[in-house]
């Protein structure tokens, strides 16, 4: 057995989690990413780190990805052994 279910649940879990609150954090600051504001530099920064909310979501999804494929792996492991 690659990996246990309670292990893979535990881990798609964690990832969920952590990829729902990227995105509300994405969305909290893109709030405050208003084109008005007088400082640009801030805006940027702001931006910034939307930005790299972003790239560390990618970073869950391909992590989704691997672990769906182990999960897959698993199973044909598991029917193999029935």
């Amino acid at each position: 057995m690659i990996i246990d279910n309670e292990s893979f649940t535990q881990i798609a879990l964690h990832i969920r989690r952590a990829s729902d609150n990227l995105l509300s954090a994405a969305r909290q600051i893109s709030t405050v990413c208003d084109p008005e504001l007088e400082t640009p530099a801030e805006r940027n920064d702001l931006m910034g780190a939307v930005e790299s909310l972003v790239a560390m979501n990618e970073e869950f999804i391909v992590l989704e990805q691997l672990l769906r494929a182990i999960w897959e792996a698993n199973r044909s492991e598991t029917r193999t052994v029935s």
